[in-house]
């Protein structure tokens, strides 16, 4: 495997890494707090019906598709992170850096969380798999609940974390500053 010649704090600068840590803990903080003040599956109306604290837990991939698959999905999620370094290592001015950074700070705070058991009341123990069903819960904890107009595809959308909120926001930032005529020459170059 041939790394990229570009320096690698060139492009994962030490305040771009400050930020994607910042965001990671944020995310982790919040699951913990959540944990530790809710109950499994109870949700505390904040602005009525439209937004919601909810206790869920996805054992699955993203929107939920696929629960009761943590250990694939935990695998799916390192491989996705380690594609999404080198892959921004080896094109480093494609798309604006902090879209990359928040996408990062979801991806490992996401990741971080799949290898806990979760204890509601208490907080969080390592491993996969409960040992005391009803009490103890595995997958991602997500807790932001809104309601949407029922013309989209979920009644509800389905609950998520500030490590999604990251991902999301990332994306959005690098569709509208990525230049895919600069990703299309890239790949031609190499050919």
């Amino acid at each position: 495997m041939n790394l990229p010649k570009t320096p690698f704090f060139s492009v994962y600068k030490p305040h771009y890494l400050a930020f994607v840590l910042f965001g990671f803990a944020l995310d982790i903080a919040t699951k913990y707090w959540i944990i530790v003040k809710m109950h499994a599956y109870e949700s505390i109306p904040v602005l009525g019906e439209f937004f919601k604290l909810s206790l869920t837990f996805n054992t699955g991939f993203v929107f939920g598709l696929f629960q009761d698959n943590a250990l694939p999905s935990l695998f799916a999620t390192g491989f996705a992170i380690v594609f999404l370094i080198f892959y921004r290592w080896s094109v480093e001015n494609l798309g604006n850096p902090w879209g990359w950074n928040f996408v990062m700070a979801g991806a490992f705070g996401n990741f971080f969380d799949k290898f806990f058991v979760k204890i509601p009341g208490e907080g969080f123990r390592f491993g996969f798999s409960p040992e005391r069903p009803g009490l103890e819960f595995i997958g991602v904890v997500d807790f932001l609940d809104f309601d949407w107009p029922n013309f989209l595809i979920f009644d509800r959308w389905p609950a998520f974390n500030v490590a999604d909120s990251c991902v999301s926001i990332g994306i959005v930032i690098l569709l509208f500053t990525m230049d895919w005529s600069e990703v299309d020459a890239k790949e031609k170059e190499k050919k």
